[in-house]
């Protein structure tokens, strides 16, 4: 994990490094710079895997809300996470059911328009791949 290097070492021996956890500000940076790094919206599944060992579900889901309601990450309308921004050019993955969104009222806003006219969550991903596929065919044309 590249981020490691911030997290204060405990103890470190030839077999083990030791870290002290990072607190939220800690945790939100992390988070941060994992999507930053990734340049793209990032799944729960990979916040997940690297972060663990650094911080339960509980409390990633706790620093995530957080930083979604200020309005730093966009929960994307295929349920990943993207810096605020992102979501203009962003190109759904994926079409498959999602859980239910971090921040109901911030995804509501975000994304209601487009899922209610198309009818559900599914079709509008469809609709919003084809759409920003489409667009960026025209602009290598």
């Amino acid at each position: 994990m590249g981020s490691s290097s911030e997290l204060k070492i405990i103890y470190e021996d030839e077999d083990v490094v030791v870290m002290q956890a990072p607190d939220d500000k800690g945790l939100e940076d992390l988070i941060i710079g994992i999507i930053r790094r990734k340049g793209k919206p990032v799944t729960w599944k990979e916040l997940r895997k690297e972060l663990s060992g650094l911080a339960g579900e509980d409390r990633l889901r706790k620093v995530l809300i957080s930083l979604i309601e200020r309005d730093i990450v966009v929960e994307m309308i295929d349920g990943s996470f993207g810096l605020k921004g992102m979501e203009s050019t962003f190109i759904p993955s994926r079409i498959k059911k999602r859980v239910r969104p971090l921040v109901p009222s911030k995804f509501k806003a975000r994304w209601g328009a487009l899922i209610s006219s198309k009818g559900s969550i599914a079709a509008a991903i469809q609709a919003l791949k084809a759409s920003r596929e489409k667009k960026q065919e025209v602009g290598l044309a």
